[in-house]
């Protein structure tokens, strides 16, 4: 057994294992100490947070120990599966809606909350870069087909309306398009287009839905402002009374805001240490996809990492007044779907990336 387990450790990436379970750790701490101030505006349990995600981070470990073992040809099977299970539940957000804050983003399964587009995340990333590997792939069907994928994921996030996911998605074609360009530069052309389309429909789509607007116009404003306040106000390390009091007064805190969370509740010192601990993966991964010699790898890592800054970016916007949208802190907020997702893709660039 103890052989089994060495072998694994020297052909992984243990700064990266340990930087994710940092993470998780960290995650964890925030739900006890940060928890309590959401769950005190609905819950009886002061530590509601705490245990609802304490078994996600159970799981999304052992699932990540179990994805990292695999072998590419199963990884990209596996792909297929999550993305059309994934595909069918958004088509479920768009023709059967049930609205959470404004928009169709959850289907639920017994009775449990299901993102698809936040699901689908992992499978989007393998199969592109599936594609995109293949030398001996006709490049026109495969321009269309990614084209099509993207574009059908696009227009259901709009259709929810989900703006954000959207908004994911096409950055993200737009990194992957950047990766394969030398391949096939057709995507890439065609990346920047939807760019410039989704700019447009963006704009359309304040018009239309009162959703995205208030969202952007309203809603953002005034929680930004206490985030940022709370973490002005916040000590070197520990507390301050002025950063306590903002924590009840921030939505979603455990979510979108629990990066303030942690600042306000254990000062500026934890903050500067989550955001290393991010710096160290997305430097990992960059050195993973410069020195990668199979092109998968490359296109995989390079989607990987622009996700992975996708989040964390937006994330420190929302946080300091920049931005105002969804902030999905990666391994740290609640979110089961969120948690699993991120455990599901970091094994399959384990796997992708044994030595």
């Amino acid at each position: 057994m103890w052989n089994k387990i060495k072998n694994w450790l020297n052909t992984n990436n243990r700064l990266l294992w340990t930087s994710i379970i940092a993470l998780v750790l960290l995650g964890l701490c925030g739900m006890y100490f940060v928890g309590p101030y959401e769950s005190a505006r609905f819950y009886l349990d002061e530590h509601f947070f705490f245990r609802k995600f304490l078994p996600f981070a159970i799981v999304g470990i052992i699932l990540l120990f179990a994805l990292s073992k695999l072998s590419k040809k199963w990884i990209v099977r596996i792909a297929w599966v999550l993305g059309i299970f994934s595909l069918i539940l958004m088509l479920i957000t768009v023709f059967c809606p049930h609205y959470v804050h404004g928009a169709s983003r959850y289907v639920f399964i017994f009775g449990a909350p299901i993102n698809p587009y936040i699901l689908m995340l992992p499978a989007y990333i393998i199969l592109m870069s599936n594609w995109l590997s293949n030398e001996k792939a006709n490049k026109t069907r495969t321009m269309i087909g990614t084209t099509a994928l993207t574009l059908f994921i696009v227009f259901a996030a709009f259709l929810a309306p989900y703006i954000f996911m959207a908004q994911v998605y096409t950055l993200l074609f737009v990194i992957i398009g950047i990766s394969a360009r030398k391949n096939f530069q057709g995507v890439f052309y065609t990346s920047i287009a939807i760019v410039i389309a989704f700019v447009l429909a963006l704009g359309l789509g304040i018009a239309l839905f009162p959703h995205v607007q208030h969202r952007i116009m309203d809603f953002g404003n005034y929680a930004s402002h206490i985030s940022t306040y709370a973490i002005t106000t916040s000590a070197l390390v520990g507390n301050t009374p002025e950063s306590l009091a903002a924590l009840p007064r921030l939505p979603n805190l455990v979510s979108d805001f629990m990066f303030t969370g942690i600042i306000a509740k254990f000062g500026m010192l934890m903050g500067l240490l989550t955001l290393a601990i991010y710096g160290c993966i997305a430097t990992i991964l960059a050195r993973m996809s410069k020195y990668a010699t199979d092109k998968f790898n490359k296109i995989m890592n390079t989607g990987t990492l622009g996700l992975f800054a996708i989040f964390v970016l937006i994330g420190l916007a929302v946080a300091f007044g920049l931005l105002s949208t969804a902030a999905y802190w990666p391994f740290i907020s609640f979110g089961g779907t969120m948690f699993l997702t991120w455990s599901v893709l970091f094994g399959f660039v384990l796997a992708i990336n044994k030595k």
